[in-house]
C-alpha cells in the first residue's frame, strides 16, 4: 500500500482508478406516527367579567342667583317630573314686575312718537314743517320700537329663570350626592345635586386583548347573558390601565332595570365559532418558549411547522385556532428532529388497544 501510494505522486490518474470508491447515501426517510385533526362544531365559550354602569349621570344647578328654599336628601327615589329642589323667586319676581313696567312706559312713548310723527308728516305737505323735525321724530319711534322689543327679550330671560327656580327630575332616579344646603344663596351656575338614572344601565365587560382580532370579528360573535342573546353596541378605543383588557358595551337587557345595583358583576359568554377553529391531539402539540406548535405532514409527505393558539381543553384534545383544517394529518409520534420540509413516512394511528410502536 505504502508503493501504491507512492507511484500515486506520479500518477494521479492511475490512483484514482486503484483507490476503493465510497459510496454517499441519503438519510434514511423518517417515519413518524400521526393522527387527523378533528372539526370542531360547537362555539368555543370564553366567559367575559362584566359591570352594571350607569353610562352618564344628570346634575341640577342653579339658574339665577336665589336662596335655596328645600331639596330632597341624599338616597331619594324620585320619578321623573318630581320636584327634587327649590329656590326662593322673590327676588327675580321683582325683576320680572319692573321689567314690565319699563315695557309699558316704552310703548307710552312709541305711541307719543307715532301720533307726532303722522300729525308732523300731515303738516309737512302743507310746507309748514321742517323735514328734521319729521326725522328726530320717526327715529323715536324706531328706537322706542327697539326698546319694547329688547326689553321683551329681558322678560323672556327672566321668566325663563324663575320657571327654572323650580327643580324636576329628568327622568326616574336617586339623588346621589348634594352639593348646597337649604338657606344657602345660589350664584348662576352653581351645582345643587347629581341624579343617577335608574334606568339608563349598561354593561361594561373586559376582554383579554390577546382574545380580540377586530371589530368586525367581534361583531360576528354571539354574546349570552342568562339565555338572553345580546348585541355589542360599543368597542373601547383603548385598553386599560395593564394594557391587558378592552372594554365592550352593551345594553342591559332587563325591561326593569331599577333594581340592577350598579358596580354589581355579571358574567355573559362570548360564544365563539370560526371555521379556524378545531380539534388537535394533545400529543401533537408542543410549547416552544411561550409559543404552542405542532407538526403538519401535508400531501407532498413532508413536514411543516404550524403555530397554534390555544382556545381550550378537552380530555384528549385541545381546541385550537390556526391554519389546520379538519382531515390534515399531524405527527403525535416521531417529531424529535424533525425539519420544515423534511420527507417522512407517515403512519397513521393504530385502533385503540393496539400497541403503538416505538418512534424517534
Amino acid at each position: 500500500m505504502p508503493q501504491l501510494l507512492k507511484k500515486c505522486r506520479t500518477a494521479l490518474g492511475l490512483c484514482a482508478l486503484l483507490l476503493p470508491v465510497v459510496a454517499v447515501h441519503a438519510a434514511p426517510e423518517k417515519t413518524v406516527l400521526t393522527d387527523e385533526v378533528l372539526a370542531h362544531h360547537a362555539a368555543v365559550v370564553h366567559p367575559l367579567n362584566c359591570t352594571i354602569t350607569a353610562p352618564q349621570s344628570f346634575r341640577i344647578s342653579s339658574h339665577a342667583t336665589a336662596e335655596l328654599l328645600q331639596m330632597l336628601p341624599v338616597g331619594s327615589s324620585v320619578k321623573k317630573g318630581q320636584q327634587v329642589a327649590k329656590q326662593d323667586d322673590a327676588y327675580l319676581q321683582r325683576q320680572i314686575n319692573i321689567i314690565k313696567t319699563d315695557i309699558e312706559s316704552a310703548r307710552v312713548a312709541k305711541n307719543f312718537a307715532s301720533e307726532e310723527f303722522h300729525r308732523m308728516n300731515r303738516l309737512s305737505k302743507s310746507g309748514l314743517t321742517a323735514a328734521t323735525e319729521i326725522n328726530n321724530l320717526k327715529f323715536q319711534l324706531d328706537s322706542s320700537e327697539l326698546k319694547i322689543q329688547r326689553l321683551e327679550q329681558e322678560l323672556q330671560l327672566a321668566q325663563m329663570k324663575q320657571k327654572r327656580l323650580s327643580h324636576f327630575a329628568p327622568f326616574d332616579a336617586q339623588v346621589m350626592s348634594v352639593s348646597s344646603e337649604p338657606g344657602s344663596q345660589l350664584v348662576e351656575g352653581q351645582p345643587i345635586m347629581q341624579l343617577l338614572s335608574t334606568q339608563n344601565k349598561q354593561l361594561e365587560c373586559l376582554l383579554p386583548v390577546i382574545s380580540y382580532s377586530s371589530n368586525a370579528e367581534l361583531k360576528r360573535h354571539q354574546f349570552i347573558l342568562q339565555g338572553k342573546a345580546l348585541s355589542l353596541r360599543e368597542v373601547s378605543q383603548q385598553l386599560d390601565a395593564k394594557a391587558e383588557h378592552l372594554t365592550l358595551y352593551f345594553d342591559h337587557p332587563a325591561s326593569d332595570r331599577s333594581n340592577l345595583l350598579v358596580g354589581q358583576i355579571q358574567q355573559i359568554d362570548m360564544q365563539v365559532q370560526s371555521e379556524t377553529i378545531t380539534k388537535v391531539p394533545n400529543e401533537a402539540i408542543d410549547l416552544e418558549g411561550e409559543v404552542f406548535r405542532t407538526w403538519k405532514i401535508g400531501k407532498d409527505d413532508k413536514a411543516e411547522r404550524v403555530t397554534l393558539k390555544i382556545l381550550s381543553t378537552l380530555d384528549t384534545h385541545y381546541i385550537v385556532e390556526s391554519a389546520l383544517r379538519p382531515g390534515d394529518k399531524v405527527v403525535i409520534r416521531g417529531q424529535h428532529g424533525l425539519q420544515n420540509g423534511q420527507a417522512v413516512k407517515a403512519d397513521s394511528k393504530p385502533e385503540a388497544g393496539r400497541n403503538v410502536p416505538s418512534y424517534e
